[in-house]
């Protein structure tokens, strides 16, 4: 959509020639995707679950999208000066639309951090988080002896998430739940942009500072990751574990929520198309592949579950699919596993599309060598099915797996 907007402001100096070609390519590429959107919603694997309503429901706002944004920018065609700000006004209006129909259909509300609101993502700097605000370690620490809690959950949000995650998430809120067990939940934000072992540094540095100030009741330091932020507490715990080995004998157990252990095939699918692109002949379709690999650091590292820095420096791509990403950074630590699918069936298609944002060879990456590994294995993995990458921590059995790692 970004390159939409250009690419009219671009025609502003150009050609009627150049908008043309925009409204076609815009209607045309908003038709394709809701046509996709519908036929993936009736395939038998997932027709009857929520994501396939959400499929539906994006299909036909797309439709929407495509009419409006074809009925704008054809009146820009035949107009001039105020009419080229008419036709940015109808990206910004498709823009909108396409981000509820993808988004906002699905239980994202307490997914997507609102404090990530229009703010430059070189801004953000990681943080503990209390009130909405960034705070110092002396901050979190003067609040936690006030509330008279002990022991200490870490809460490692996943990717453009912040506290709002758990505040807002379940009936009754995952915080609540923490603070009736007794444990203060120690909120943190990251920048979404960062590589994940960037994040896992600054993750060891604040628990750092707090270890100073503060020491949770014996064996009372847990931690609850959701998505991405798993990789960043792995990140940690590994870097702990090169150091001084501080953070990791202090973490009693941890909970792991869809954390994309093997990658995201969501980022691999953009890297190869993106590759794909810029080996194209034609000049324009190269400029979208450079374009469409210019990602941030951190999706970068999503592809394969990247949490050290000599992994991500090394620029071979295809070589990550053969790397090992575990190093044994969880070791000592009492931990369970939550991850969900969008469908109960058992072949190719539905392992792939997981719970819709990663795969399920991903999600299970450290199922079998590391948590099952502990004692009572049978207890250290549970699947919910049909369920997404955005409902998996409202579900009950999430909750009730956090009780479980937080009362032994």
């Amino acid at each position: 959509m970004d390159l939409s907007k250009f690419l009219v402001r671009f025609a502003r100096d150009t050609s009627h020639n150049t908008l043309e070609g925009v409204r076609g390519m815009l209607v045309n590429s908003l038709a394709w995707s809701a046509e996709q959107l519908g036929g993936m919603s009736a395939v038998p694997l997932i027709e009857q679950t929520g994501l396939a309503r959400t499929l539906r429901n994006s299909s036909e706002q797309l439709r929407t999208a495509s009419g409006k944004t074809d009925e704008a920018l054809t009146g820009a065609l035949v107009a001039t000066g105020d009419a080229m700000a008419r036709a940015l006004e109808a990206l910004d209006v498709t823009d909108s639309v396409v981000h509820r129909s993808l988004f906002e259909n699905i239980q994202v509300a307490s997914i997507v951090g609102e404090s990530f609101a229009g703010i430059e993502l070189s801004k953000i700097t990681p943080s503990f988080r209390l009130k909405g605000q960034d705070v110092s370690a002396a901050d979190v620490v003067a609040d936690q002896k006030a509330s008279g809690l002990k022991r200490t959950v870490l809460c490692v949000p996943g990717l453009f998430c912040d506290e709002t995650l758990w505040e807002s998430t379940g009936e009754p809120p995952l915080a609540d739940i923490m603070r009736g067990l007794g444990y203060y939940p120690l909120f943190v934000r990251f920048n979404p942009g960062a590589h994940i072992s960037t994040n896992g540094a600054a993750l060891l540095r604040l628990m750092g500072d707090y270890l100073k100030l503060y020491t949770p009741k014996a064996g009372g330091l847990r931690a609850l990751t959701y998505s991405q932020g798993g990789l960043i507490l792995r990140s940690a715990l590994y870097q702990d574990r090169q150091e001084a080995n501080l953070l990791g004998p202090q973490v009693h157990s941890a909970v792991f929520v869809n954390s994309p252990d093997g990658g995201s095939y969501i980022e691999k699918l953009g890297f190869w198309l993106g590759l794909g692109l810029e080996l194209f002949p034609i000049a324009p379709v190269r400029l979208l592949g450079f374009i469409g690999n210019q990602r941030s650091d951190a999706m970068k590292d999503l592809s394969h579950g990247i949490i050290r820095e000599e992994d991500w420096t090394n620029a071979d791509h295809v070589g990550r699919y053969k790397s090992e990403l575990y190093f044994g950074e969880l070791e000592g630590i009492e931990l369970y596993q939550v991850y969900s699918l969008v469908s109960k069936q058992d072949d190719p298609w539905a392992s792939w599309i997981g719970d819709g944002i990663v795969e399920k060879p991903s999600l299970t990456y450290l199922s079998d060598r590391v948590f099952r590994k502990q004692s009572r294995p049978e207890t250290r993995v549970t699947c919910l099915y049909e369920k997404s990458h955005f409902q998996v921590l409202a579900a009950p059995e999430t909750a009730e797996v956090m009780r479980r790692a937080l009362k032994k």
